[in-house]
């Protein structure tokens, strides 16, 4: 059996009446604790450095803003109108941009960051200036770009500045896809002239073969209509093609297409062999001549594309210089070091107690 050694006494369980009258017992030391801890919290809030917030806000980005923008390429394709469950949205990848490292590097040089926070690089300012900016998608797909600094006009500036920087960005993008799209249409429209030469040339040196007269307007409805004969009969040839990897070939789809080209087939062979290849020439040259407009139209639009200026971005409020500070919040540190010290000094004043308790 175990003895008991008669000089050791167990530690008192206090109840919830020995607590207070502890607490009563040692409020000197409690309130001298809680007037020091909140004395040097109040001395720390008015220590802190003011910080104010300048706050911007977009519309949402619309499908014209991603179609002249190099973001549309971050964009998942979908099928139409379908959108992917979890798929980024537009004002996502806009936000992707707001937080790209060339973006800040922008900013960075802009406001001489690297000088106004005291750093040795701006690689260390980059990462500073990310602790002081946050960007926000609001439910209605808007855009807030919050930035803080220590006074509130280059708050504001920063907050329109990072606006500014997308738009550029957008811009600058927008134009070097404009000029290639532009090179392009301008290498193939080079192409498309030599190639409505070459049909006109063909059409001509047969007429002089055959000792054709010019076509006469009767003469060119009949060869435009053989022409369209001709288009019809190739149209329905890669419809049959087609139709005929995914069905069987006495489906009754492939056996209407099969009846179709069958009589215009007849037609085309109702056509006199002068007449056939007529058509066949000026079925060439109108299909070179619908080729040459349509790269025409499409360069002039790329060109107007290059040199547009207009805002890629839309700006629903923009950053006023604020006039009150954002943090410090003093009075919630000033409340936080009143909790603590009151706390703080409740539990020592008890662990004394049950220590003088133990020893006594």
């Amino acid at each position: 059996m175990k003895v008991m050694d008669p000089a050791f006494r167990e530690p008192p369980n206090p109840g919830l009446a020995d607590l207070l009258d502890t607490l009563r017992r040692r409020r000197r030391f409690l309130a001298l604790n809680v007037a020091a801890t909140t004395v040097a919290a109040l001395v720390i809030a008015l220590l802190l450095p003011k910080w104010y917030t300048g706050r911007t806000v977009l519309l949402p980005p619309t499908e014209d803003d991603m179609g002249s923008s190099i973001v549309s390429q971050l964009m998942p394709r979908g099928l139409g109108s379908l959108k992917m469950p979890g798929a980024p949205t537009l004002a996502d990848v806009f936000v992707a941009v707001l937080k790209s490292r060339t973006v800040a590097d922008r900013i960075v040089r802009r406001f001489d960051l690297v000088h106004r926070y005291g750093l040795p690089d701006a690689e260390k300012a980059v990462k500073e200036l990310a602790d002081h900016v946050k960007f926000r998608v609001g439910d209605e797909g808007t855009i807030a770009i919050l930035v803080e600094d220590r006074d509130p006009k280059t708050a504001a500036a920063m907050a329109n500045a990072y606006v500014e920087e997308l738009d550029r960005f957008n811009k600058e993008t927008r134009t070097t896809g404009a000029q290639r799209t532009r090179a392009f249409i301008e290498q193939r429209l080079g192409v498309a002239k030599r190639d409505l030469a070459a049909a006109e040339n063909l059409l001509r040196d047969y007429q002089q073969r055959r000792r054709m007269p010019a076509l006469s307007p009767s003469d060119r409805s009949d060869a435009e209509m053989g022409a369209q004969l001709m288009a019809q009969r190739t149209a329905l040839e890669v419809r049959l093609q087609v139709l005929r990897q995914s069905l069987a070939e006495n489906s009754e789809e492939v056996r209407r297409v099969r009846e179709e080209l069958t009589a215009v087939d007849r037609q085309v062979g109702a056509l006199p062999a002068a007449g056939l290849d007529i058509a066949r020439l000026w079925r060439d040259v109108k299909v070179q001549e619908q080729v040459f407009e349509l790269l025409t139209s499409q360069l002039e639009e790329a060109r107007i594309r290059e040199t547009r200026d207009t805002p890629t971005v839309q700006v629903l409020d923009r950053a006023e210089v604020p006039l009150h500070k954002s943090r410090p919040k003093r009075a919630v540190i000033v409340v936080a070091g009143f909790l603590i010290g009151l706390l703080g000094s409740a539990a020592a004043a008890l662990w004394r107690e049950r220590d003088r308790g133990v020893t006594g």
